[in-house]
């Protein structure tokens, strides 16, 4: 049994999440093993594809959830002016819709600014170094952009991913981030390259380990998601 709450109400009409940052990440790998955590939570939960993974990446998340059971259907992303559309479409009743989105692109009329306009909640995958966390400044003005032109802007919560424990960058970039204002999730992805890692678990099914990141990070995102 994992450690989500059974007070984890999410709405009939269902919550959207996309996760947003650079290229390698952490996004697909936390999806993949969300959507295995949220089902075993009981909570419905499936995932749309809109990654085109670099040469420095694993296989997309189609490919993965074509190799091992992840807990939850997912399904390739349409072209943008469909985006909003089939998000309600693959949003599952009273659950939670995933959606990898590629390596962050701030160029206007990609899919990310489509995929952002049509969700309820932006989770930034941020690795707690100073150089992403300026890169990070891109994420937030193309947030502060929707805004501008009055389109749907999501809550942001940022995740910080890839940390090392014995390191205390994470602690420095979650005071500094949180001083500022922002949502930052205390679940922390760390980096694990060993070969039963998350670094190595792509095309595998997802470990259902109580305590774990994953679990904790899945519960936390439930209660983000139906705030």
């Amino acid at each position: 049994m994992t450690t989500h709450s059974p007070a984890v109400v999410i709405p009939q009409q269902g919550r959207r999440l996309a996760f947003i940052g650079k290229g390698g990440t952490g996004k697909s790998t936390i999806i993949a093993h969300m959507l295995k955590h949220w089902n075993d939570a009981g909570i419905p939960g499936s995932a749309m594809d809109a990654d085109e993974p670099g040469d420095e990446e694993n296989g997309s998340l189609i490919d993965w959830a074509d190799e091992a059971d992840l807990g939850g259907p997912v399904y390739p992303a349409p072209n943008r002016s469909k985006v909003r559309d089939q998000l309600v479409k693959y949003t599952p009743e009273s659950g939670l819709l995933a959606v990898d989105t590629g390596a962050w692109n701030r160029k206007a009329g990609n899919m990310h600014f489509a995929v952002l306009a049509g969700v309820d909640l932006a989770v930034l995958t941020l690795p707690p170094t100073r150089m992403e966390l300026n890169r990070a400044g891109s994420v937030l003005a193309a947030i502060d952009h929707l805004e501008e032109v009055g389109a749907h802007v999501p809550r942001l919560v940022i995740c910080l991913t890839l940390t090392n424990a014995s390191a205390k960058a994470a602690d420095d970039t979650y005071k500094d981030l949180t001083g500022a204002g922002f949502t930052v999730l205390k679940t922390r992805v760390p980096r694990v390259d060993a070969q039963d890692g998350y670094g190595q678990s792509y095309g595998l099914e997802p470990k259902l380990i109580p305590g774990s990141p994953m679990d904790l990070l899945a519960a936390e995102l439930a209660r983000e998601a139906s705030a």
